[in-house]
């Protein structure tokens, strides 16, 4: 199938998720495991297999490829974690969604870049078998010694520098970024957070430099907001510790924010320099208000699936809607449940947690395109 015939088809169903009319996602957030070796301070997703239970019940290749089987709409799927990739199986695993879902336009990952052969190897071997963009973001969150220290992880600064360059190679400087969450944890180095990532950003320059590679610009250098999710991150209760919601910490990541748009050379007019564009301004917005001016998408283009095929609204919201083991591996029957219940109803009226992750918020700005353009005009 065409790629052109792809994108029209995912263009009307984001106009038709515009409208509000409430047909099949096109996005899917997986949590293909949640195995990780990152031991990350503000993230407690590495603890679940130290908890009853552990990892039993995670799906089986064989149950990935009935959910791929099941849904075979789908066009834009994030195969996060844990870290993906240490699932043996993980190419696999995006072969299977590859093969099922014709219309398949968009694949990413995330990856801590620990082990970077093993990264390398996977993203090359999906590159080669599945038709799809790939786009991979590797997670730095600051200079070496922070990095390290927030990770929890010895020369994880120099291993995720060595996975950015040799992905890069790969896949091209188009497909592969750095993500950096803005945790308050950085307020106890001395530097602000404008100053931090203006320090992380020439520290990744300069790895790349010794190491004879091309050099990233701010292009490549995406900031997330920090948020606290129980079902996902494990992490609610950390509020205190990571500084998260404290008038100091939210007023510092709007003035990083501000500093990474102006060091911005993306073509205005360029889709994803627009849409990051919006991304920072209505972050700014949330981070002042605790909530943006574009409707989240939750339930109406996109859903959320975990390791043990339990379906939420989004990675935010704990609330559970149903096991895709009950329902021959199919989403739309707890899609649609969900919303005969009041729960698209509940997160388009803003009566859920709210947030403005990466996730949800690049699908929502695609999904409101009136009120994503008023944002791009404030930009």
């Amino acid at each position: 199938m065409s790629a052109f015939y792809s994108w029209s088809r995912f263009a009307l169903r984001t106009a038709a998720a515009a409208t509000g009319i409430e047909g099949r996602p096109t996005k899917l957030i997986f949590i293909v495991t949640k195995r990780c070796y990152s031991r990350c301070v503000y993230c407690d997703i590495w603890k679940i297999k130290d908890t009853p239970g552990g990892l039993d019940g995670e799906l089986s290749l064989d149950e990935v490829q009935a959910i791929a089987a099941a849904n075979p709409y789908l066009q834009w799927i994030d195969f996060t974690g844990g870290e993906p990739t240490d699932r043996p199986d993980f190419p696999q695993v995006v072969q299977a969604f590859a093969r099922a879902c014709p219309d398949l336009l968009l694949v990413h990952f995330p990856t801590n870049g620990i082990a970077t052969k093993r990264v390398e190897q996977m993203a090359l071997e999906i590159q080669q078998t599945v038709r799809a963009r790939l786009v991979v973001s590797v997670s730095i969150d600051g200079p070496p010694e922070l990095n390290d220290r927030l990770r929890g992880v010895r020369n994880d600064f120099e291993h995720a520098v060595d996975t950015f360059a040799a992905v890069r190679r790969l896949l091209g400087p188009d497909n592969v970024f750095i993500g950096m969450t803005l945790h308050g944890h950085r307020a106890s180095c001395g530097h602000t957070t404008s100053e931090l990532i203006e320090l992380t950003f020439a520290a990744i320059n300069g790895a790349l430099q010794a190491r004879s590679e091309a050099a990233i610009s701010w292009d490549e250098f995406h900031l997330n907001i920090p948020h606290l999710s129980q079902h996902y991150y494990g992490n609610t209760g950390n509020e205190a510790k990571d500084g998260f919601g404290g008038e100091a910490h939210r007023a510092e990541m709007m003035e990083a924010l501000k500093l990474a748009a102006s060091k911005s050379r993306r073509r205005f007019l360029s889709a994803m320099g627009a849409i990051e564009r919006i991304y920072r301004v209505e972050a700014g917005r949330y981070l002042a208000a605790g909530r943006t001016s574009i409707t989240c998408a939750a339930l109406l283009s996109t859903v959320y699936l975990s390791e043990k095929g339990e379906v939420y609204p989004c990675t935010i919201w704990n609330r559970p809607l149903g096991n895709v083991r009950t329902t021959a591996f199919a989403l739309m029957p707890i899609i649609e449940a969900a919303r005969r219940d009041g729960v698209r109803r509940a997160v388009a009226e803003q009566k859920c947690p709210n947030c403005w992750t990466p996730c949800e918020a690049y699908p929502a700005i695609g999904a409101s395109p009136v009120r994503s353009l008023l944002a791009l005009s404030r930009s």
